[in-house]
């Protein structure tokens, strides 16, 4: 026995662990910081753990063993009674340490005295050793900030993997009441509590899944019944002890959003689909699912008919209401052709005062400023994550006690739930920006519950037309199809292009998959090899898009929202390159050609619509990859070399804008549609 106390109390549960203790031993006797002790709890093993246990002759070690068995939460309360450390770190008898584990998670402690509990990063492994992959919900909750904001829909901090100050277990102890996630329980009361608890971004612990573990028994197949068990005690006791708060609420939204899914799995044959579960290794192995599509799959279920219930309950006494019975609801504020439009949409009826709901959590609200001052702006991300369905039932209701109401959405998710939930002689409209990109997919099985659906090209009316005969939906509702193009300001005279050797080519938009950025970049290389007189000019958040090899012959811009300075690019470019495997018809090419910018562009979505090849652009087969570069750097050499051609496009390119691209014509189109129904 150390006379003295040590700084750190490795606290460690062992039942019949004999195949891999011996691993879990060596991992913490062999960490880079020595002032600890390892508190091994033997709940009364029938194998051979406590004799290997023993072999070991080091006395940082203090083996306690219980006269019978008490289970893992029990057993783990005699533990930090038993503790003499300041700090006590969690390790389980199959898992393995990194050596330099604890050092840094007790200097972390050291140096932020306000911090309760620090945990790591895991790396999992099968039962032989080997790596299988990284736990989701852990790699992406690095911070305290994002583990306190997904705490409530499940766990997301590996129990072996904590470090914590004794003086706080010492008050929380882990609830007996809890058979199993008792670890679960413990961070919703620290977080309940505001206690900081944070991780360091670093896999430090490797944990190792396989049949005989306690995650994988006490989760008995159904890790998502587990979470709603724990955290229905959890709420129970705070109701009991009158300790509820804005957390709590959080907690309780999750827990029937996530009982709704447990009610409904078995009906939908979704085991295969990992509902919701924030079990870990069925995470790793189990494919996901599109989760939209999911959770319509589950709107109309009894268990979540039932929370909308007591949410529309709640909306038709809110003391708000909208006096222009206009709402629009839209998923994103951020940097966006889609969000562009909608500030469009919204524009039109600024006199309405309309009322608008962002759906989801945006990158960042630099678009914000186009809606106009006028309408009320509302973010309503926080209360559709984490209170879906009740969400869902307190919109419906606040919408339907208005005389006359109309709604419009967009790209939104909750928009569509939202609908089967509203009064009949509800107004209801949607806009779909192109098919293909999931949208048209979750939107289905509410369609015939839209009084209007705006498409901005004809080929999308053609793609729902085929989607409607597939799917077996009433042919007559194609005639709800209504086709409204989007604006675009365009220059009273054509803007006259400054004279260069070299062409400049332009992209505009983000740096998602579906965009190819990375075959710009690959086209800028290839002209640059070619000797090609060109500028590559890149605008959006790109993020990795863009192949590091590429970087070099491309000015990359990043994200601009100033309309002044995005106008003025536009006038000094020639060229503008789409290269997306998908598209509806994108805002960009319009603005491009209003500024006599010759669009370049894969022939996908409703671009042909517009962008007719030698007339007043270039396009492209959506074909191979390597086709499609070859394709664009032949273009840009045919450009670059005839300016007179090129001069000629750019010019068609203007005249067209200015006959098509008209913004009194896209405003009245809306107020028909929405005001004069």
């Amino acid at each position: 026995m150390r006379e003295s106390a040590p700084k750190i109390t490795v606290l460690m549960p062992l039942f019949n662990g004999e195949r891999f203790v011996r691993e879990a031993l060596e991992s913490i006797l062999g960490q880079t910081i020595t002032d600890f002790e390892l508190l091994i709890i033997d709940d009364g093993s029938s194998d051979a753990s406590v004799r290997i246990v023993g072999d070991y002759d080091d006395s940082r070690i203090r083996l306690i063993r219980n006269h019978e068995n008490l289970g893992v939460t029990a057993t783990l309360n005699r533990g930090i009674d038993l503790a003499r450390g300041e700090y006590i770190a969690r390790m389980d008898c199959d898992d393995i340490s990194l050596p330099n584990r604890l050092a840094e998670q007790a200097a972390y402690l050291e140096q932020h005295p306000d911090c309760a509990m620090v945990a790591v990063m895991v790396t999992m492994m099968d039962e032989n050793g080997n790596e299988i992959g990284a736990w989701l919900d852990d790699r992406k909750t690095g911070t305290g900030e994002s583990i306190r904001r997904f705490l409530p829909r499940a766990n997301c901090i590996a129990h072996p993997g904590i470090m914590i100050r004794k003086s706080i277990l010492s008050r929380y102890r882990y609830n007996e009441r809890q058979r199993v996630a008792q670890d679960y329980d413990l961070w919703l009361r620290m977080a309940a509590d505001g206690l900081v608890i944070t991780k360091l971004e670093k896999p430090l612990l490797r944990y190792r899944v396989h049949t005989a573990s306690i995650t994988a028994q006490s989760n008995g197949g159904r890790p998502d019944q587990k979470n709603v068990r724990t955290k229905t005690w959890f709420l129970w006791q705070r109701i009991a002890e009158r300790k509820l708060n804005g957390f709590c609420f959080k907690v309780f939204c999750a827990t029937g959003r996530d009982f709704c899914y447990a009610v409904a799995k078995k009906s939908l044959k979704a085991v295969d689909l990992n509902l919701r579960s924030p079990d870990k290794s069925q995470r790793a192995q189990t494919p996901k699912l599109d989760s939209d599509l999911r959770i319509m799959q589950l709107n109309n279920r009894a268990p979540v008919r039932l929370l909308v219930a007591i949410g529309k309950a709640i909306g038709t006494i809110l003391p708000v209401s909208n006096p222009s019975s206009l709402f629009f609801f839209f998923p994103f504020q951020h940097v966006g052709g889609a969000e562009k439009v909608h500030a469009d949409v919204v524009s039109c009826f600024a006199e309405q005062k309309p009322w608008v709901f962002f759906t989801k959590r945006s990158r960042n609200n630099r678009f914000r400023q186009l809606f106009p001052p006028q309408a009320g702006l509302f973010n309503f991300w926080p209360l559709l994550k984490y209170g879906y369905p009740l969400s869902v039932g307190i919109m419906a209701g606040f919408v339907n006690r208005h005389q006359k109401p109309v709604v419009f959405g967009s790209n939104s998710l909750f928009y569509y739930l939202l609908l089967p939930y509203l009064k009949p002689e509800v107004v209801k409209i949607d806009l779909l920006h192109a098919f293909g990109g999931k949208t048209d997919q979750f939107s289905l099985p509410v369609v015939e519950l839209l009084d209007h659906r705006v498409v901005i090209n004809g080929k999308t009316r053609d793609d729902l037309q085929g989607q409607y005969a597939e799917n077996q939906v009433n042919p007559q509702l194609i005639d709800r199809v209504v086709l409204i193009e989007n604006r675009v300001s365009v220059p009273q005279e054509y803007p006259e292009k400054i004279a260069s050797d070299v062409i400049t080519v332009l992209f505009v938009g983000r740096g998602a998959p579906e965009k190819r950025v990375h075959l710009v970049g690959k086209a800028a290389t290839l002209c640059r090899e070619k000797k090609i007189p060109t500028r590559f000019v890149l605008v959006g958040d790109l993020g990795e898009a863009l192949n590091a090899c590429d970087h070099e012959n491309c000015l990359v811009q990043g994200e601009i929202t100033d309309p002044c300075r995005l106008a003025e690019l536009y006038r000094q470019a020639d060229i503008l390159v789409i290269t997306s495997e998908r598209e509806g018809f994108p805002l960009v090419i319009m603005e491009a050609m209003a500024q006599g910018v010759v669009p370049v562009s894969t022939d996908v979505g409703g671009i042909s619509l517009h962008v007719r090849h030698g007339d007043n652009g270039m396009l492209i087969e959506n074909g191979q990859e390597e086709q499609i570069v070859a394709e664009l750097v032949r273009f840009f050499k045919l450009l670059s070399d005839d300016r007179e051609l090129l001069k000629k496009l750019s010019r068609n390119t203007f005249d067209y804008a200015r006959a098509t691209f008209d913004t009194e014509t896209f405003c009245n189109a809306y107020r028909k549609l929405l005001v004069n129904n």
